[in-house]
């Protein structure tokens, strides 16, 4: 499995946590988009990229930097060859915009905060009606890109969650691999008077995506 790291090389908080987190299920590798993607399925078959996992990064999608524009030529790639994908936040962002959607830019929110599973998708098993997650970003997707379905929402984002309908790919615009030692690493989470408090669900869903993954890939 490869991690893409899309925030600076010395800022891979998000990157770890998430290669920790699948670390369990399958031997993982990190690394940065900056040397480029392209041509996408050649990048892919080189690399020997049975899953992917992307980051979020400090970045805007709406910068259209050279690399964000092969980030999605790959994820239109993964979705041909049924390749898994999890794309977090920043990564959730260039895949609807890969498949059409465009990016809004708005007021950043910070925090454990509350989504709504829809549709009963295994990413969700074991969790109620409402799930808490941390989340991180001002930017987010005008709607759901085509032949994607909307897994999960909230009241200040809509779409939270979405999941290919044919392929196992998977966006997400919360970081469900944040653990309390991010209060330590991020300023911007120190105010939110969490610590000791940090709890989430973004650990049964990162193991729910893996058993996804992992059956896949059997």
């Amino acid at each position: 499995m490869i991690v893409v790291n899309n925030d600076d090389p010395d800022s891979d908080y998000g990157a770890r946590h998430l290669a920790a987190a699948f670390a369990r299920f399958s031997d993982t590798s990190v690394v940065s988009p900056l040397a480029g993607f392209a041509p996408a399925r050649a990048w892919l078959r080189e690399q020997r990229a049975d899953a992917l996992v992307l980051s979020g990064s400090d970045r805007s999608v709406t910068a259209a930097l050279p690399w964000m524009l092969e980030e999605e030529d790959l994820l239109r790639a993964c979705v041909e060859a049924h390749v898994p994908v999890l794309a977090i936040c920043f990564a959730h962002q260039v895949l609807g915009k890969a498949f059409g959607v465009d990016v809004v830019v708005g007021q950043k929110r910070i925090g454990l905060l509350p989504i709504v599973p829809l549709g009963n998708d295994a990413a969700f098993a074991g969790l109620g009606r409402v799930a808490v997650v941390p989340e991180q970003h001002g930017d987010r997707l005008s709607g759901v890109p085509d032949g994607f379905l909307l897994i999960a929402t909230s009241d200040y984002c809509e779409v939270q969650a979405i999941r290919h309908s044919r392929a196992p790919v998977y966006g997400m615009q919360f970081h469900p691999c944040y653990g309390e030692d991010v209060l330590d690493y991020d300023d911007a989470w120190k105010d939110t008077g969490l610590r000791g408090r940090f709890r989430h669900d973004g650990g049964t869903i990162l193991d729910n995506v893996a058993g996804v993954f992992a059956a896949h890939l059997r």
